[in-house]
């Protein structure tokens, strides 16, 4: 006992010094940008997301999930009109809100009748992903973050643009990314991943989608030629085959309508607006104006054969902008998806048979508007943050906002499961009867 004493005596010096490094490395660590690495893609800075209060609480245990009994819809819609902001959350709408006009200002989504929450877990985790999320609006089903097309179990799923296409209806899907990207991706194609551009790519040729508008050139190029295919196809040669190739914004508005062939725009390389690419950026279409092309050329199609349209819409940015914690960028991206938004709104009012409803996959960010000094509610000024992680910001699993006017808005009220949205869609159109597709 003696020897265990004098021998603990003695390196009590040692013992205590490595405690003191120890505790300080144990609480400087996460704060040296290094540590990042572990964490995410983005810039990690001081008074991170490592200084939260949080309480951490294993969900694991799901009941089954149950679908919201449906409205019967009397008066059916000839048309649909899917606008989706992902990564839009009530803090964002509300922060672009107060930024364009103050707290009495008004948007477009406030012209919407009709409003509910959706919430947005996929089949396998509480925070979604946007591939899960909109395979959920696209077929229905949950499945699992990172799946396009497939159930939980890799089982093909048929999706709305191919179930409605059967009877008579034209689709287009737009997109501000890459028009590989999730969320379009989940509207036209079955892969296991999201990854997968080189076969999304493929089936968006093979598809009946008869307008295709976005960015995303180089995944249809082979790498050999500057683009990002590993399969060595340069796709856009067959395109030129099977389709009609826009690349720039004003073919959008020189376009021959009379024309039925299927079209693809491709008016970048990457994705929309980028900041890489800031020249590219005078020949590049808004939503609002890729919306309204669509729009023109669905009714072209419809004067000949077909019942109606659907056309999706993503403003895909307002995401990445929760991503960077940028809350320019995100004001930016708030802006085109709220010009598209008021585009469809009003063409819905005149036609009086389009069902408009906008919504998101998830929210991005955490974003919270907060007074400027703690417990002071007097002041003009506010802070609005981002509590994801300072600089990297990630999903979360709050529901969503959606809105919706026209025939078939009634079943989009009160809280909804996000697979909720693809059977009231189904709800809104008249699928009695399956037609020849209008396109054979």
């Amino acid at each position: 006992m003696k020897i265990i004493f004098k021998n603990f005596a003695k390196y009590t010096f040692v013992i205590l010094i490595s405690f003191c490094i120890g505790s300080f490395i144990g609480y400087k660590f996460p704060k040296f940008p290094g540590f990042n690495i572990f964490n995410t893609n983005g810039p990690l800075k001081i008074n991170s997301i490592f200084d939260k209060d949080f309480s951490l609480v294993d969900i694991s245990s799901q009941k089954p999930l149950k679908q919201k009994k449906l409205i019967k819809v009397e008066r059916k819609a000839n048309n649909i009109i899917l606008l989706i902001a992902d990564g839009m959350g009530i803090g964002h709408i509300s922060t672009y809100r107060l930024l364009r006009g103050g707290p009495n200002e008004r948007v477009s989504l406030d012209l919407f009748p009709v409003s509910g929450f959706v919430l947005t877990h996929s089949s396998d985790a509480i925070i979604t992903d946007s591939a899960a999320s909109a395979t959920a609006f696209s077929t229905g089903k949950k499945t699992n973050n990172g799946v396009l097309g497939l159930d939980k179990d890799y089982r093909f799923i048929e999706n709305f643009t191919e179930k409605i296409q059967k009877h008579g209806f034209v689709n287009s899907l737009i997109s501000t990314s890459d028009i590989t990207h999730a969320t379009p991706a989940a509207f036209v194609s079955h892969v296991e991943s999201r990854s997968n551009t080189d076969e999304i790519s493929k089936q968006i040729i093979k598809s009946n989608i008869i307008t295709v508008l976005g960015g995303g050139r180089h995944f249809f190029l082979p790498q050999e030629l500057g683009g990002e295919r590993k399969d060595k196809i340069n796709l856009l040669q067959q395109i030129k085959l099977s389709h009609i190739l826009l690349t720039e914004k004003s073919e959008l508005e020189s376009f021959s309508f009379a024309s039925e062939n299927k079209v693809i725009g491709l008016f970048a390389d990457k994705h929309l607006r980028n900041i890489e690419d800031i020249e590219n950026h005078e020949l590049e279409p808004s939503l609002r104006e890729m919306l309204n092309f669509a729009i023109k050329r669905s009714l072209q199609v419809n004067k000949d054969s077909c019942k109606g349209f659907f056309i999706m819409a993503e403003g895909s940015q307002v995401d990445w902008a929760g991503h960077a914690n940028d809350l320019d960028y995100l004001e930016r991206e708030m802006h085109d998806f709220d010009q598209a938004v008021q585009l469809a709104f009003n063409y819905a009012k005149e036609d009086q048979n389009t069902l408009v409803i906008v919504t998101s996959d998830h929210e991005t960010g955490g974003l919270l508007i907060e007074p400027e000094l703690l417990n002071d509610y007097l002041s003009s000024k506010v802070k609005f943050s981002f509590n994801t992680g300072v600089g990297y910001g990630s999903h979360t699993g709050a529901p969503v906002p959606i809105y919706a006017y026209g025939p078939g808005s009634e079943n989009l009220t009160g809280t909804l499961d996000n697979t909720d949205v693809f059977y009231a869609m189904l709800e809104a159109l008249d699928l009695e009867n399956e037609d020849k597709s209008c396109l054979e």
